[in-house]
């Protein structure tokens, strides 16, 4: 299994109890606390064909799409939202998917790992 895919996967695993029936997952990424070497995973966002879910160590966020993460620069991107998410660069393909996705530029019907 490729990184992506194991990525893919990793996204999948977190989100599915989650998920409402037939719900389903069009991208994901994970976002970092700390900074320089000393970082740390913090949530992951993952897009679904009908929400943005901020999946966190004790709680879940279902936010509605109506909200896009912008175009990522620099080594952390910014999310700004209830409170600041950075985005390593390592996960800025998916960043750029997530916004596709919630402008409905991406095919629904292609598996999450041909989305990254």
């Amino acid at each position: 299994m490729g990184y992506k895919e194991r990525r893919a996967k990793k996204i999948a695993t977190l989100a599915e109890p989650h998920l409402e029936p037939g719900e389903r997952i069009q991208t994901g990424f994970m976002t970092i606390k700390g900074s320089g070497i000393f970082t740390s995973p913090a949530e992951w966002f993952v897009v679904t064909d009908r929400a943005i879910l901020i999946v966190g160590r004790r709680e879940v966020q279902r936010l509605p799409r109506d909200f896009w993460f912008g175009k990522p620069t620099g080594l952390y991107h910014m999310i700004e939202l209830d409170r600041t998410y950075k985005v390593h660069r390592q996960w800025h393909q998916e960043v750029i998917a997530a916004d596709e996705a919630l402008r409905g530029k991406q095919n629904p019907d292609a598996p999450a790992a041909d989305k990254h």
